[in-house]
């Protein structure tokens, strides 16, 4: 789906309903590459990062994604391949991890974890001030632009999306296996929209009429 920035930015909201279906994994690779792909010769990628130290790590954990089986994947850096590191359907377990435990998680078609090395930047902006919390804050400002990108794309792709920041943390470092410094800094959940039927009607008047005007 082709559209402006300016059309994604409008549509952009908060998806906690999702259908059953699964969605493609080449709409999954674009939203991966929107968060933390490379983007040019120089090895920059999508979003900002402070001395280009580029402290963000991506997780998928998959579901419903064509022809990709269920688990967990690291996205390699930069190049966003898919390792698989666990094959079990951890999203019963995240949700559990959560905040008031959103179903939202469990009913995912996938799961974007964007985590962080939170040692490496604190250590090079040790002496801006405030002292020793400079470079956290670049990691939060980096993970805010990642998850940004990652649900404009998600719009560009027809799918819906929700941030989920509040969960415990070492619970939730613990279900994806991370360790130190390394630590969950916020969940996208990712799926086709679940329409009512009065929205798949809409919906399908709508495609009809753009079919017959074009």
């Amino acid at each position: 789906m082709d559209i402006t920035l300016a059309h994604a930015l409008t549509r952009r909201r908060s998806v906690r309903a999702f259908a059953k279906h699964a969605i493609p994994l080449r709409s999954l690779e674009k939203i991966l590459w929107a968060g933390q792909g490379k983007s040019g010769e120089d090895d920059g990628r999508t979003v900002p990062s402070a001395h280009a130290l580029y402290p963000l790590r991506l997780f998928v954990m998959a579901s419903r994604v064509d022809g990709l089986d269920s688990g967990l994947y690291a996205a390699e850096p930069g190049g966003l391949d898919l390792r698989n590191i666990n094959h079990a359907d951890l999203r019963p377990a995240l949700c559990k991890a959560a905040i008031g435990h959103p179903e939202w998680i469990a009913n995912a078609a996938c799961i974007i974890a964007i985590c962080a090395d939170m040692l490496t930047p604190v250590r090079a902006f040790v002496e801006q001030q405030p002292y020793g919390a400079r470079g956290e804050r670049y990691i939060f400002l980096e993970a805010g632009a990642a998850a940004q990108n990652i649900q404009l794309m998600a719009v560009a792709e027809g799918l819906g999306s929700v941030l989920v920041g509040g969960f415990n943390d070492e619970a939730t470092a613990s279900v994806l296996g991370l360790a130190p410094p390394l630590a969950p800094v916020a969940l996208m959940c990712l799926g086709a929209r679940f329409l009512s039927a009065d929205e798949a009607r809409r919906h399908r008047r709508h495609t009809t009429h753009n079919a017959l005007t074009r």
